[in-house]
């Protein structure tokens, strides 16, 4: 391997690819630079399946700023996220359908609203309508 291949040991180059490949911008196995794209990548944004760095987008982010699947650090988004801020969708269950009459009447119930109203053929939902 030489010192201008763009691996761990190496000067960075602007552009690298392969396996560990380091660079500005990384792209391959396990890329390292300031931009990665990669499996595992680790780099400043780092954009792959499991990441590592300062923010990432990754199925596992482990990162200060993490978005996917589970993700670990001090802002994170996901269905499985471990942070100090955590961003998730919230779901307004006067919006959430059930497969059965009695069921959305109970939901009405506890929501404060009054009947329930069809959606589709096969589901109900809480409230006689839609919140405004």
């Amino acid at each position: 391997m030489t010192a201008e291949s763009g691996h761990c040991g190496s000067k960075p180059k602007r552009i690298a690819v392969g396996v560990a490949p380091l660079g500005t911008i990384s792209i391959g196995i396990v890329p390292m630079g300031v931009i990665c794209i990669g499996v595992v990548p680790m780099g400043v944004v780092s954009i792959g399946v499991v990441a590592m760095g300062v923010i990432n987008a990754a199925v596992v982010g482990m990162g200060l700023v993490a978005v996917g699947v589970n993700t670990m650090g001090v802002i994170t988004a996901g269905p499985m996220s471990m942070g100090l801020i955590q961003i998730r969708s919230t779901t307004n269950p006067r919006y959430l359908a059930y497969p059965s009459r009695e069921q959305a009447e109970e939901q009405a119930k506890k929501l404060g609203c009054l009947g329930v109203h069809r959606m589709g053929d096969r589901y109900w939902m809480p409230c006689d309508e839609h919140p405004r």
